[in-house]
């Protein structure tokens, strides 16, 4: 598949440290901020578009973006991994590292912001581990509703859902939780609320709007082919 861009593995051992634990303690402390709370919602085109026109009278559009993902699930140690090698259509590309169960609102997250150039390698990298995996692209609203919380709008194809993130301590999940699913309930939204509804819908996604990525030298290249519009 040809050489790997040298930096490339100096920051995925990076995120791998922080995650699973073997980090000073200081990181270990640091890790403790790092549990992305977040709630979702499907909702169809037609919600997807009032809600969208709502929330630009209501509330602060902060991004507006396309992204392209390749995404990995697999699991270490008996825990659940989701790694995503993603860059956005501002630019911006990133390593995202979430640990805990796929459908789980509260999973540890870590990232690490890479270069477009290094993309290629850092899918290489984790492409090695086998893990299960599939490449998406997505259009994303993003919006502050403040105190740090984000909604997020999110199209893909035929198929739209929310998120409604806040990133927290584990001293104030709860707090945190109360407010997110009042701001779920403020806007209608019938939450995701267990694994067998979120699989559904991500195996949709999968036949519907992804493919599935094996690592080949001719997947590599189609993911090359795409990455040229980012």
């Amino acid at each position: 598949m040809g050489a790997i861009n040298s930096v490339a593995p100096s920051l995925f051992l990076n995120i791998y440290y922080k995650i699973i634990g073997k980090s000073d303690i200081e990181t270990q402390k640091n890790m403790e901020k790092n549990i992305e709370l977040e709630f979702r919602a499907e909702i169809s085109l037609k919600q997807f578009e009032k809600l969208l026109s709502n929330l630009r009278i209501e509330q602060k559009l902060i991004r507006h973006t396309k992204r392209l993902s390749v995404m990995f699930l697999g699991a270490i140690n008996k825990t659940n991994f989701d790694i995503r090698v993603r860059i956005s259509s501002n630019g911006e590309s990133e390593v995202v590292v979430k640990k805990g169960n796929y459908h789980a609102h509260n999973r540890v997250e870590c990232s690490q912001k890479i270069e477009k150039k290094q993309f290629i390698g850092m899918v290489k990298i984790v492409s090695l581990f086998g893990f299960k995996s599939k490449v998406s692209e997505r259009e994303n609203f993003v919006f502050d509703l403040g105190n740090n919380t984000s909604m997020v709008l999110v199209k893909a194809g035929p198929i739209a859902y929310v998120e409604i993130e806040k990133m927290s301590h584990k001293s104030n999940i709860r707090v945190n939780k109360i407010n997110l699913l009042r701001i779920a309930e403020s806007y209608g939204l019938k939450l995701i609320d267990n694994a067998g509804n979120f699989n559904e819908l991500c195996d949709r996604l999968t036949r519907n709007c992804d493919w599935v990525f094996d690592g080949t030298s001719s997947h590599m290249e189609k993911l090359g082919m795409i990455l040229k519009d980012y």
